[in-house]
């Protein structure tokens, strides 16, 4: 047990206390304070743990995996696009985490800051490892996390353990922060652990599905593309209904990959009380994937910050620009002629539906609605609305959507010049198939994927 007044003869342990708590999140220098002694160490492990970062998701563009060759489509690579981007210390470094708070659970109470990437199996390795089988263990002793950024950034679809998560995770949030594809019933956990009321920060950071079969087991990517629902009026639908969401609740229709919604609809049914910041992030649209995530992803946008409209200080919402939107068409030189009509006839007029769509509803809301303490509304992504043209040929006209711009008290047209050009690929499933399904239970399945 520490001296009351010293450590080791020397500065007063409340000194010590002092400085370790000025160095929380200085990671390295912590670490080596605490090899100075036994005494030390025991004095700042508490600090060292209470901003924990193991992840890789936040390394942003790492130029050392980029190829040169097509660096229009593929000269950017950020460090939360895929597992395969990460350090080679990661791993061993988040089992070494697990290893000391099994060994010393009263150690999980100082964790107040967690970021993590969920990548679980290391490079060259075939499953998770006993310590792997730890993880959910370990994560729900962390009972005072109140900041939690998670990152889902993997392609494992054969390890059960994996989305069988507790049923109770961080109940002390207060910033949440999602990133990459995730198993909604990981996300639901969470959200149904927190208290809705103290929530003051909410980021969906290119969140996506991972889509799901009726079972739970996720969804292959040949039967998501198959079945996707790939067309619907942006302007119209409202996607995902009541209805249709209850039947995935309980396992009688698929979940098809897109940007995940479910949070913000789960939410807005709660008392959001402390609601100050709302950050979206969406990656490039594709017309591969199940439009009605996309069309579902603006309503509940629209209806989230309607509903938190009494306490919201901040709004940034990002749509993410493949690099083929708004280039000049000799820069497509490399690719085929089929791939250039379609991108000029085909997926700039689909982009600028979703796009004005988009804008349409969250522009309708800010403009409709009082703010008592909103100040800084960030746009970002909607420049096509400058240059594109429809494919449904029956949007709002353009001189409405000027006009709702000219109207917005938060906004001018200056933000649709802003560029947010973004490289990430959508995730659209798993590439596996049930090889081991009989072919009536295939029919029986594909059925079924219809229905949903």
């Amino acid at each position: 047990m520490l001296h009351p007044f010293n450590v080791d003869n020397g500065m007063p342990a409340e000194i010590l206390q002092l400085i370790f708590d000025n160095l929380v999140g200085e990671t390295g220098t912590l670490a080596r304070v605490g090899l100075v002694s036994r005494s030390w160490r025991t004095l700042s492990l508490p600090f060292l743990l209470k901003d924990v970062d193991l992840s890789s998701h936040n390394n942003g563009r790492l130029p050392e995996y980029e190829t040169p060759s097509f660096p229009l489509l593929r000269g950017i690579t950020m460090a939360d696009y895929s597992d395969e981007y990460r350090p080679r210390s990661l791993i061993p470094r988040q089992r070494a985490f697990l290893r000391l708070i099994i060994d010393r659970p009263e150690l999980a109470m100082h964790v107040k800051a967690f970021t993590w990437t969920l990548v679980w199996i290391d490079f060259e390795e075939d499953g998770l490892t006993d310590m792997d089988l730890r993880a959910w263990d370990v994560f729900s002793r962390l009972q005072n996390v109140a900041r939690l950024d998670l990152a889902s950034l993997h392609n494992i679809r054969d390890q059960p353990y994996i989305r069988q998560n507790p049923a109770r995770l961080f109940p002390a949030i207060t910033h949440l922060r999602l990133v990459g594809w995730m198993h909604r019933g990981l996300v639901k956990t969470i959200l149904a652990s927190l208290d809705a009321s103290k929530l003051s920060s909410l980021e969906l950071d290119h969140l996506q599905d991972e889509g799901a079969l009726p079972s739970g087991e996720p969804i292959p990517q040949d039967l998501a593309t198959k079945h996707s629902h790939h067309q619907g009026d942006p302007y119209g639908d409202e996607g995902i209904d009541e209805t249709l969401w209850a039947r995935q609740e309980r396992g009688d229709a698929a979940i098809f990959p897109g940007p995940m919604w479910f949070p913000l609809r789960f939410l807005r049914q709660r008392y959001l009380g402390s609601m100050k910041h709302l950050h979206i992030r969406l990656g490039p649209f594709t017309d591969t994937l199940d439009q009605r995530n996309c069309i579902t992803m603006f309503h509940e946008t629209a209806q989230f910050i309607r509903s938190t409209k009494d306490t919201l200080k901040s709004i940034s919402i990002g749509l993410g620009e493949h690099p083929t939107l708004h280039c000049k068409d000799e820069d497509l030189l490399g690719s085929c002629g089929t791939s250039r009509i379609r991108i000029r006839q085909i997926y700039r007029p689909f982009c600028f539906d979703l796009t004005s769509a988009f804008l349409h509803r969250i522009l309708a809301v800010l403009t409709e609605e009082q703010f008592p303490h909103l100040t800084r509304v960030d746009l970002e992504g909607f420049r096509i609305i400058r240059s594109g043209t429809s494919r449904l040929a029956r949007p709002p006209s353009l001189d409405l959507t000027w006009q709702y711009i000219r109207d917005c008290p938060f906004v001018d047209e200056g933000f649709t010049k802003t560029a947010n050009v973004d490289y990430r690929q959508p995730f659209s499933g798993y590439d596996y198939y049930l090889s081991e399904m009989d072919q009536d239970k295939l029919d029986e399945l594909e059925e079924i994927l219809e229905r949903s």
